[in-house]
């Protein structure tokens, strides 16, 4: 098994955001996420996804550019102050959890090209 630890912060939410152009403000604004129930702002899905994206990597090396598959569901949100904790077992399965419980599923896996 691998893991990868983040501790989420907004700036890293404010940095992603940059990157992939999602000004939703949800991701942004603390009150506004508060308002409709969130502990606070949500990291983006695609962010928390790409965590794992970089441990199949190194699980399967060169050949996850060419012959990879992801995919992952999300359960409940990454906020900031969060310790996320991404794994990846032998299989393949892959989870994303936060203190209040799993956060993501789902597998990467090599198929054939």
């Amino acid at each position: 098994m691998l893991e990868k630890k983040i501790e989420m912060t907004q700036a890293i939410i404010d940095q992603y955001g940059v990157i992939n152009g999602d000004n939703d403000t949800i991701h942004y604004d603390d009150e506004l996420a508060k308002s409709r129930g969130f502990r606070g702002t949500l990291a983006h899905g695609l962010n928390v996804m790409g965590y794992a994206a970089g441990l199949a990597a190194q699980m399967y090396g060169e050949r996850w550019f060419t012959e990879g598959e992801l995919y992952t569901k999300w359960i409940a949100p990454v906020c900031p102050g969060d310790q996320l904790v991404v794994t990846i077992d032998d299989d393949g399965t892959i989870e994303g959890r936060v203190a209040q419980g799993t956060t993501m599923i789902g597998y990467a896996r090599l198929v054939n090209t």
